[in-house]
């Protein structure tokens, strides 16, 4: 079972209601600007990082409302995976990328920030760029 199953439900059903009155929540550029923040703060879990105020939504209320949807998944997940030992690159992505975890709309995780292939990175997130080409 996934640890950060509730953070994640909660995650995504955050996404679901910020994309009720904006519609540009799947909008490509937020699509990769929501995703990259995650992977940066959650998955590579870098140290000092700070999620960028403006996300691509085209409101500073849309953007704070994502900020703050992926601040409250970051604050929530980390002291789970940092509890079970959970610090891995590729199991962090796994648990983030987890689609059985679904809005009552039936959303996932892709259908918000999209699927990142495991195997294009190495152990320590860093791309293998023979892969991705």
């Amino acid at each position: 079972m996934n640890p950060i199953r509730e953070c994640l439900s909660r995650l995504l059903i955050d996404f679901e209601r910020i994309r009720n009155s904006h519609e540009e929540l799947f909008d490509s550029e937020v699509r990769e600007q929501a995703g990259n923040a995650l992977m940066t703060a959650f998955v590579r879990r870098t140290r000092d990082y700070d999620i960028p105020p403006a996300l691509g939504i085209f409101s500073d209320a849309g953007n704070a409302l994502l900020r703050s949807a992926i601040v409250q998944f970051v604050d929530c997940a980390i002291p789970i995976c940092d509890a079970e030992r959970i610090g891995g690159f590729h199991e962090r992505l796994k648990l983030l990328q987890d689609g059985e975890v679904r809005t009552e709309c039936g959303n996932d995780y892709d259908e918000f920030i999209g699927h990142t292939p495991p195997d294009w990175y190495d152990s320590d997130g860093n791309v293998l760029w023979d892969r991705v080409r």
